[in-house]
């Protein structure tokens, strides 16, 4: 069974892609798009078997959850202590790993990459890559 579009719309937001319909893959202002690896995921969607389809879905159910979760715990940070219950004050930073490592299975399931000129968590990547050290 084929993905739907909102399943791929959701598979990019995780692998840091935007949802749009055409891809321009070139050069914008001297640097390559940001999406230009994108074709990669629109083509993974195809090739894969029906296996591989059932553990893309199974690596989106756990993104959505860990997600979720996400959400949920910001309604925490202002609090280290509710009644009896101490808050984990590293449950976000925890989630925040656990998403990384999912992402990374959703990812290698497909055969496609994270997307590299992405900002969020990793620091950026490609030409535009943070050097540490």
């Amino acid at each position: 069974m084929a993905f739907t579009d909102p399943e791929k719309a959701r598979i990019k937001h995780f692998l840091k892609y935007p949802a749009w319909q055409g891809v321009s893959n070139g050069i914008q202002l001297g640097i390559p798009v940001g999406s230009q690896a994108m074709f990669l995921v629109d083509q993974s969607f195809t090739r894969l078997t029906a296996g591989g389809e059932a553990s893309v879905r199974a690596d989106l159910a756990q993104l959505e959850c860990i997600e979720l979760q996400m959400g949920e715990a910001r309604r925490r940070f202002k609090a280290t202590t509710i009644g009896d219950l101490k808050t984990n004050q590293l449950e976000s930073q925890m989630l925040r790993v656990e998403l990384e490592e999912w992402r990374q299975k959703l990812s290698d399931d497909l055969g496609a990459p994270i997307n590299p000129y992405t900002l969020e968590g990793r620091g950026g990547g490609g030409i535009n890559a943070r050097v540490v050290g």
